[in-house]
């Protein structure tokens, strides 16, 4: 008897951690188009600033990419389109064509895309999950690595702002993961 009352008990935790991941998910998609202008301005800033960036994404420039946190309730549809592309916000179930799907832990995301983490290290120790085409992934990962871009670039800052923008997005982002921790 024990047994199944903890069980149900369990089920039902898991039940309203569904239910409630569901309406997180509505209402950040009601919320949706703030994030997406902004983030979408900061990929077309990007893409003045540093034309590089996007040339060496080569052919992987024209796929899209779905960044999908695994501990949020939606995902990221990216689509560089060699500078003039966008960022869509799309339920995390979003079944739309995609060239690739690059999954995991929020924070561990955000720290791959600006440098702090080793996207290596993340994949190979299952902190992250590929699917799909690896070779567009393999050079989107290449591009980052050698774009050496800061949370500031990713969100559009330029300076005089920049440089405060980035010490004190990396304290928070390490007082909510600290060094070493697993994402």
């Amino acid at each position: 008897m024990t047994g199944s009352g903890a069980g149900w008990r369990s089920g039902g935790t898991r039940r309203a951690a569904f239910a409630r991941s569901k309406a997180a998910a509505g209402v950040l998609m009601a919320l949706r188009d703030p994030v997406e202008r902004l983030l979408t301005l900061a990929l077309r800033r990007v893409a003045r600033r540093r034309p590089d960036v996007f040339d060496r994404l080569g052919e992987a420039g024209d796929v899209i990419f779905i960044v999908a946190p695994t501990d949020f309730p939606v995902a990221f549809r990216l689509r560089p389109g060699r500078g003039y592309g966008d960022v869509q916000v799309v339920r995390d179930d979003d079944a739309a064509p995609h060239a690739a799907r690059i999954s995991g832990p929020l924070l561990t995301l955000v720290a791959l895309f600006d440098g702090r983490c080793d996207a290596d290290s993340a994949f190979f120790s299952r902190r992250i999950r590929v699917d799909g085409d690896t070779r567009a992934v393999v050079a989107l990962h290449n591009t980052l690595e050698a774009a050496e871009l800061t949370l500031a670039d990713l969100l559009g800052v330029g300076p005089p702002f920049r440089d405060r923008l980035n010490a004190g997005l990396a304290r928070a982002l390490d007082r909510l993961h600290p060094a070493g921790a697993e994402a």
